[in-house]
């Protein structure tokens, strides 16, 4: 510690010609325009964290017995009170390790506030599996076909599933939607802990993963994210409107399951500039005919994306 004393001493003089550049508000000055010892010892201790010894060697270098030499001391020194620039190619420390509360709340917030602001929306899907009624496959696209002759089972499922040839594309203004329903509409996510089974933070990139839900209502944790779901009633109402009421879904002897659903947000700033999200959804449906019921079963992947988020 005498040793490091010394050297402090040695390069307060070096810099006394400097000394008048110092704020006010670092250190007193003397009416000779001098930092006296107590004041620069002062600044140095919160250079390096009030033990030298304790200092991180990239910073400056370290003797043998652990005191910092005098040049690298003035050096640091003079970076505090902004006489020099640290080398701007040295690595930046990254940001803080967010924990999944601090990721839940931001999606949470981010997502309240970028409703009411502007945004594009692009939804989409596919079949991965066909729906399939086993062998009244025939008879059921045969009671379609007959209410609409370019309708089929897998373009009437894949209508109320919003899955069409060509992507739902539209943009938003706060609650005003142009091009799509409200239920594709960005949602202010009220997720909890429970809702989230694991997230990603690199860079600006936030990811979210929502545990998988069964045949999901307004309470299920996918329904705390988006609207983007069905339910049994939307679905009956949805062939209803295609070919009638000569066949139906019955709800009890039916599941939708949502896997694997993912979102993930662009952050510039602090603020979301673009999300997109995606799940698989695995349809096993219990049809009532007019002639025998049958047992149907599809699966199809969903993806939206919100671009141009601007609040």
């Amino acid at each position: 510690m005498k040793k490091f004393l010394c050297s402090l001493l040695v390069f307060i003089i070096i810099i006394t010609s400097s000394a008048i550049a110092f704020s006010k508000s670092m250190g007193d000055v003397n009416s000779d325009g001098n930092v006296n010892s107590s004041d620069a010892l002062l600044i140095l201790k919160c250079s390096v964290g009030m033990n030298p010894t304790d200092f991180n060697a990239s910073l400056a270098d370290m003797n043998e017995d652990g005191n910092i030499n005098s040049s690298d001391a003035l050096i640091v020194l003079k970076i505090s009170v902004g006489l020099i620039q640290p080398d701007e190619n040295e690595e930046q420390p990254q940001n803080p390790v967010k924990t999944k509360a601090d990721v839940i709340k931001f999606f949470n917030a981010e997502t309240a506030k970028a409703t009411k602001g502007t945004y594009k929306v692009t939804r989409g899907g596919k079949f991965i599996k066909n729906i399939d009624v086993g062998s009244l496959t025939g008879a059921l696209n045969s009671i379609i076909t007959g209410v609409d002759k370019n309708a089929s089972l897998d373009s009437v499922v894949g209508g109320f599933l919003g899955i069409k040839a060509q992507p739902i594309v539209g943009t938003a203004k706060g609650n005003k939607y142009e091009g799509f329903e409200a239920k594709y509409a960005l949602k202010a996510m009220n997720l909890t802990e429970a809702d989230v089974v694991d997230f990603a933070v690199n860079g600006n990139t936030y990811k979210i993963k929502v545990k998988d839900c069964t045949t999901p209502d307004a309470n299920s944790a996918i329904a705390h994210a988006t609207n983007d779901y069905i339910t049994f009633a939307e679905v009956n109402k949805g062939i209803s409107d295609s070919v009638g009421n000569a066949v139906k879904v019955v709800p009890e002897e039916s599941e939708a399951k949502y896997t694997n659903i993912i979102f993930t947000a662009t952050v510039v700033d602090g603020k979301i500039t673009t999300l997109e999200y995606s799940y698989t959804l695995d349809a096993n449906l219990k049809i009532k005919l007019a002639i025998p019921s049958a047992t149907g079963t599809g699966q199809a992947v969903i993806t939206g994306k919100y671009t141009e988020i601007k609040y």
